[in-house]
């Protein structure tokens, strides 16, 4: 399995984007929570996302 990849096949950095989002949307930090978000999209827009988004 690629390193890229977890278990169930989806994006591990992804998946950490978005974890670090809900613990800063849990601890009331809406500023980081925001961060997360866009570095996501970035993430998801770039050359480097295996499950790559270039839909919009």
């Amino acid at each position: 399995m690629n390193q890229k990849h977890d278990d169930a096949g989806r994006c591990r950095t992804c998946a950490e984007w978005k974890r670090a989002e809900a613990v800063a949307n849990a601890e009331y930090d809406w500023s980081r929570a925001t961060d997360c978000r866009v570095l996501l999209r970035r993430h998801q827009l770039g050359a480097g996302c295996p499950g790559r988004r270039g839909d919009r």
